[in-house]
Formats: structure tokens, C-alpha cells, sequence
């Protein structure tokens, strides 16, 4: 029985009031609905995790209309960009971190990507976003030894995708096989237009800071990417899908925990074992992202010897990487180490998956890169 948690027009009016001149401005309400219905019919939401999700709909037509308020021209020129990618848990997070630290460079904060276009002082925003980390550390507490999460540090820009309501960050989120499946056959490129948009918010636009920015989902979006950023230059990381995916796994069913009645762990291993393998195309194809320059890393590397890689990735982008760059990376390399979340644990039988099963589906993929 579908248990009704969310309106999307009682969504709409909260963020934005009843007047047609304000709904007239939305760009993505059919998305809207369509997630709506799929978190009532299928998430099996909690009160709580109901109300995490409406303020978070609430907030994503917040910023869509405050986009529409600036008026600005979606010819300008986005700025110099790199985009790290790669399947979830390999490395993306540390790498951009790392790269975050360069004197040149810019990457979108978390207070920033929960508030693009805002016009509130920027500490009053920090503030909102130190309570947003403290709420979401409340309801999933093994949340903080998977993924750091912190008002002032670098976070991955699907967020600025999902104010579109066409990002499958819902799929990990919640359970929507449906919204995913209607998901698949549409067209994302006002999305990413949605995404240059916010980024130009946050960042400006033309000449300043080289901006680095980090999604996993960008794999299966990459002409998308491409077409958005013709100037981009990609990054991707690569690490053994038998740890990528029963890390995923685990951090699936964390942040579910947190929002629903009921969670499926062999549900969410045979998720992100078919999404894996959708992945592949963008993992391995130096065509994937429309001509767009790829830089193919690998995680093992990145650990061993970290300062090394930041100087490949910086060579690639065309930043220098001069004796402050590489005092500022070190730098950042000791914080991480000693600001680092507890041991996150996991294993892949937890989720009806084993070991070798992943080894012969992904053997291609792991050759080509020695994972």
C-alpha cells in the first residue's frame, strides 16, 4: 500500500509560495513529481526521514528560483575546470581534497554547494550547513567513518545535479528502482545546465582560480559532461571493484538506515553490482567523455605516493605545481591523516555478493588497469 509522505505541490508552495509567477519559473517539475512518487510508492520513508527529504526538495526549488532572480546569461563562459571521477570509494574524495589545497585552485565547499546563489552572509551559511552535518551525523552516526563530511571542505557537486531531480544520488539515497528506471530514458542536458549554472553562482565565471570539481556520477553522464564543459579535463581513479563495490554497498545502506523502515541488503548489492557495470563504458573508454581530455589514475597509487599523483594531475591541468603548491599539498596530506574517520568496515556477503563472482565479472576492466 502506497503511504503518502510527500506532495509535491504542497513541496512547491512551501519553497515558494502559491503564486503562478513563481511556479512559472520552475524548469523541473515533472521531475519533481516523478520522485515524489516513487519516495511515497517505494522508499518506505520513516516520519523523519520524510521530513529530511521534503526539506531537501524544498531547498532544491529554493535554489532554482533564486538562479531564475539573477537573470543572468547562460552564454557566459564557465570557468577553467577539472573533474575527478571514478566509481564510488576510489579515492576521488582524497584526491580532490589534496588538489583543494593548491594556491590556484578553487573546489566548491559543502556550504557553498548547499546554497548556490544565496544571498545570505556567508557565515549565516556556514552556520546552516555546521547544522546540516550535525543532523545528518545524528541520524546515520557510522556515516562519519565512511565519508568526511564538513561545512568548510570540498564535497561532490552531484548536489547541484540533484536541484534538478534528474541525479541518481536518490538511488543511493532511497530505494526508487521506479524514478530510477523513468530516469534512464530522459534527457540530462538541462540538468547539467542547471549544474554550470550553480557552479557559475558559487564561482564566477571567465578568467581566476582553476575549479576542481568530483562526482562519481559523472561516469554515466559523460557526453553530458562533455557538452556542458567543452573545456573541461577528466580524472579518472581506478580501483578493484571488489572493494569499490562492498565499500558502496555499506555506505548505501548506511545513509538508507537513516531515512526508511526498511532496507534490503541483497537489494542494494545487486544495485550497485548492475551499476558497476553500467559504469564501465565511462571507466575504460579514452572516448567517453566526447574528445574531452582523461587523465586514468589508479587508487593504490594515489595512497602510495600521493604528492607524486597531485603533480600528474596538476601537469595535466595545466597548473603549476612550484615548491608552495607542493608545501600546501603536503600540508593538507598531514591534516587528513590526522583528522581521519574511524576504521570503515564491510564485507560483500552481506549484501548476497562474493569475491570471485566480482573478479570474473569485472576481469577485463581489473586487467586493463592491474587493479
Amino acid at each position: 500500500m502506497t503511504t503518502v509522505l510527500l506532495d509535491p505541490d504542497e513541496v512547491t508552495r512551501a519553497a515558494l509560495g502559491a503564486g503562478e509567477a513563481a511556479t512559472a519559473q520552475l524548469r523541473f517539475q515533472p521531475a519533481l513529481h516523478r520522485l515524489v512518487r516513487a519516495i511515497n510508492e517505494e522508499a518506505q520513508l520513516t516520519p523523519d526521514g520524510a521530513r529530511v527529504a521534503r526539506d531537501s526538495l524544498v531547498n532544491a526549488l529554493r535554489v532554482q528560483q533564486r538562479l531564475a532572480a539573477r537573470q543572468r546569461s547562460s552564454t557566459e563562459p564557465p570557468p577553467a575546470v577539472t573533474v575527478v571521477t571514478g566509481l564510488h570509494r576510489t579515492g576521488t574524495t582524497l584526491l580532490q581534497l589534496l588538489l583543494a589545497a593548491h594556491p590556484r585552485v578553487r573546489a566548491p565547499q559543502l556550504w557553498e554547494l548547499l546554497a548556490p546563489a544565496a544571498t545570505q552572509p556567508p557565515e549565516e551559511l556556514v552556520a546552516a550547513a555546521d547544522r546540516y552535518v550535525t543532523e545528518y551525523h545524528r541520524a546515520a552516526p557510522a556515516f562519519a567513518a565512511i565519508h568526511p563530511l564538513h561545512p568548510r571542505k570540498p564535497e561532490e557537486c552531484h548536489r547541484l545535479i540533484a536541484n534538478s531531480f534528474h541525479s541518481e544520488i536518490f538511488g543511493l539515497r532511497y530505494h526508487v528502482p521506479g524514478y530510477l528506471d523513468w530516469l534512464s530514458r530522459q534527457d540530462h542536458t538541462a540538468a547539467y545546465g542547471l549544474h554550470r549554472e550553480q557552479l557559475t553562482a558559487i564561482v564566477g565565471c571567465g578568467a581566476g582560480r582553476h575549479v576542481v570539481l568530483k562526482c562519481p556520477f559523472h561516469l554515466w553522464h559523460a557526453a553530458d559532461l562533455a557538452g556542458t564543459y567543452p573545456q573541461a579535463r577528466v580524472v579518472r581513479l581506478h580501483r578493484d571493484p571488489v572493494t569499490t563495490v562492498a565499500s558502496v554497498c555499506s555506505l548505501t545502506r548506511t545513509v538508507r538506515a537513516a531515512r526508511s523502515r526498511h532496507v534490503d541488503p541483497y537489494e542494494i548489492g545487486a544495485f550497485w553490482l548492475d551499476r558497476t557495470a553500467a559504469a564501465l563504458p565511462g571507466l575504460r573508454d579514452p572516448e567517453a567523455f566526447a574528445g574531452l581530455p582523461v587523465l586514468d589514475l589508479r587508487y593504490r597509487d594515489l595512497v602510495a605516493d600521493p604528492v607524486t599523483t597531485v603533480g600528474r594531475v596538476c601537469e595535466f591541468a595545466g597548473l603549476p605545481f612550484d615548491a608552495s603548491a607542493q608545501h600546501a599539498v603536503r600540508s593538507a596530506i598531514r591534516t587528513a591523516a590526522h583528522t581521519a574517520p574511524g576504521r570503515h568496515q564491510y564485507r560483500l556477503s552481506d549484501y548476497g555478493l562474493d569475491a570471485d563472482g566480482l573478479r570474473r565479472r569485472f576481469a577485463d576492466y581489473r586487467a586493463a588497469y592491474r587493479l
